[in-house]
Order: structure tokens, then C-alpha cells, then sequence
């Protein structure tokens, strides 16, 4: 069986070491299993420190350690910034074509459970219908006994185990996929939200099929921690950017929806849209902003938070009142910037703020 890991960096000199050390302490690398061939491809892309440097060094020593027998590694830095073109790269030009299963991963998290990455591979196998398997994505802070209230805040955000269940959930800190599947699914150039794209894509089968949530599954017990945000302006910042991706995605999907069929998938679309016109989604978005006029954001999006308590006992609505009227009043700034800063630029290459 033929696995390969795609680590997309950008500007990680701080955390890939620690991350490809997690990695390698995965039970997938420290007991001997010949059955397994695996492949490390680290994809720093548009770097401008020295995250390439450290994975050579890292890799290099880690590889020599490891009781796995069968363990390449490469490098592959890509010029132009951009996860979704560092994505089509690693998936479409430098992953093992003999590859079963594709694991994409960030270069800053760390795992909880050794046997993380092999209950996700086990996942697939035991579940023909699923394309990907996903684990749970902790915050480190939520593993902290006392927090502050951004820290709260920040945790409330987080989606349970039943959600990421119900909904289908692909967290793109980590992933793994079959590869013959994940190889039909191209990113649009410059999209800022991949984790809701990437879901879509493989729950409708690239737009020629109905929504099918049994294409992904959650593996047990698999799960990694990452560092959130955890200050009011990196919160809000992030929150930010995953409602203009999430605003994006749905018009992309609009736009899939009128062109796609079983004969012209969206994933041959979008490489046929990347080859011919590099700008396609950022006209796109234009026109579409063109036609829905000053208000961009679906009805009610910062009342949500209170829906979540309707149906829920009294003691239990006191005690989270405080973290809800918090959220919703960050709700409503974050909503009146994304509208601001989608009429200004189309929310193509919005930064989302520093970890911290």
C-alpha cells in the first residue's frame, strides 16, 4: 500500500519541525510494517523564511531514525503563494501516482492519539462508500483547566463530535483520502476557503450527483491539537475570512451547479477555467457581487448564535448567555466588515491575522 503526506507550509520555520516530529512518532512510523511504502512531501509555498531549510534538516534526521524501512521524503517549494495552488501542485504533479491514499496536512499541528493516522487509513478501508476520512481538530487552548473569556469564546466556536459527524465535516489541517478520487477535484485559483470546498466537491462528486455525507467519515479515536486564536483581533480576523470563504464557496457552487453534469465534472472544469483564464474566480465574484447589490451576507447570520439555545434547558441558557452575547456582538462587527471588505476587493487574498 502506497501512502503519501502532503504537508502545505507557508512561513512555518517556527512549527514544522515539531510538527514532522509529531508526525513521526505516529505508530504509522514507529513499528516496522512492510506493507506500507509512505512518501513525505513538505510543499513550502511562496516561503520567505526558512521553512524549507528546517524540513531537509528534519526529514533528513527523522527518516534515518525511523524503524520504518520504507520512508522517502522530498521537498517542494512552489514559488507563488497560495494554499489552493500549493493543493493542485502536491495532489496533480508531485504525489506518488501509484499512491492509494493521500494524507494533506498543515505544518502546525501536533497529534494526540499514536494511532491517528492509521485509524484514518483503517477508516477508508472498512467504509467502501467514503472518500475521506477526518479525525478531531482540538484547540490547544481547550485543553487548558482555566480560560479567559477570548479563550472561551474561541472554544465555543469549535464544532462537537456529533456535528462533524452530522454535517460531514472536512477539517484541512488534516485529511486523508483515497487518491483516485481526491485526483478528481481541482481548486480554483486564489480561493481563500478550501476545508468547505473540498467537502462540497466530495459529497456531490464534483456537482454530477446528489449531496451523499456518507463520502466522508470520521475515524475513532483520531485526533490532532493546533494552536487557535486566542486575541480579540486575530478572532475576529479569522472569523473574518472563514465567512468571506464561506460567502465564495457558495457562489462558486451556484456557478458549478449551472455548468457542471455527469459528462463535464467541476473538478475537469476548473483545471479547463485555471489553464484558459487565471482570473476566472475574481470576475466571477465580481459579476455576482454586481448582481445581489449592497447587502452580501445571508439573512440572520449574526442571530445564529441564539438559535443554538432555543430548546435548551434554563440553567444551561444562563450559563452560556455571556459567551453567546459576546459572540453575537462580534458576529455583527465581523458581518459589516465582510460586506465592506467584499464590495472593496472580493475578498480574494484577505489576510487572516497571526495566531496568538
Amino acid at each position: 500500500m502506497n501512502v503519501s503526506f502532503g504537508i502545505l507550509a507557508y512561513n512555518e520555520s517556527d512549527s514544522i519541525g515539531t510538527t514532522l516530529e509529531s508526525l513521526f512518532q505516529q505508530s504509522l512510523f514507529t513499528e516496522t510494517d512492510s506493507s506500507y511504502a509512505i512518501e513525505i512531501l513538505v510543499v513550502p509555498n511562496g516561503c520567505t523564511d526558512e521553512t524549507a531549510k528546517i524540513s531537509r534538516v528534519t526529514l533528513d534526521k527523522l527518516v534515518k531514525q525511523s524503524a520504518h524501512a520504507n520512508v522517502s521524503w522530498q521537498v517542494c517549494e512552489v514559488e507563488q503563494p497560495g494554499k489552493s495552488n500549493a493543493w493542485n501542485r502536491y495532489v496533480h504533479d508531485f504525489s506518488n501516482p501509484a499512491a492509494d491514499y493521500l494524507f494533506l496536512m498543515d505544518a502546525d499541528i501536533q497529534f494526540l492519539e499514536p494511532d491517528t493516522l492509521r485509524n484514518m487509513i483503517h477508516a477508508l478501508e472498512t467504509t467502501p462508500e467514503a472518500w475521506v476520512s477526518t479525525d478531531i481538530p482540538v484547540k490547544a487552548v481547550a485543553l487548558k483547566d482555566k480560560k479567559n473569556v477570548i479563550e472561551r469564546l474561541s472554544v465555543s466556536v469549535s464544532r462537537d463530535v456529533q456535528n462533524r459527524e452530522r454535517w460531514a465535516a472536512i477539517c484541512g489541517q488534516l485529511y486523508c483520502a483515497r487518491a483516485a478520487m481526491l485526483r478528481k477535484i481541482w481548486m480554483p485559483v486564489g480561493l481563500p476557503s478550501q476545508d468547505g470546498f473540498i467537502r462540497m466537491m466530495v459529497i456531490t462528486a464534483g456537482f454530477t450527483s446528489p449531496m451523499n455525507c456518507q463520502r466522508v467519515v470520521l475515524a475513532k479515536p483520531a485526533s490532532h491539537k493546533f494552536e487557535a486564536y486566542i486575541n480579540l483581533h486575530s478572532l475576529l480576523a479569522h472569523e473574518k475570512g472563514q465567512v468571506m470563504g464561506n460567502r465564495i464557496n457558495n457562489w462558486i457552487y451556484s456557478y458549478l451547479r449551472d455548468n457542471c453534469n455527469q459528462e463535464h465534472d467541476a473538478g475537469s472544469l476548473i483545471k479547463q477555467l485555471n489553464d484558459e483564464n487565471p482570473l476566472w474566480l475574481r470576475q466571477l465574484i465580481q459579476k455576482t457581487i454586481a448582481e445581489k447589490g449592497w447587502w452580501l451576507l445571508p439573512q440572520g447570520y449574526a442571530f445564529r448564535r441564539f438559535k443554538r439555545l432555543q430548546g435548551q434547558p434554563l440553567q444551561k441558557i444562563i450559563s452560556k448567555f455571556p459567551v453567546t452575547i459576546t459572540a453575537f456582538l462580534a458576529d455583527l462587527v465581523v458581518a459589516v466588515q465582510v460586506n465592506q471588505e467584499l464590495h472593496k476587493t472580493g475578498g480574494l487574498g484577505y489576510y487572516w491575522g497571526k495566531k496568538g
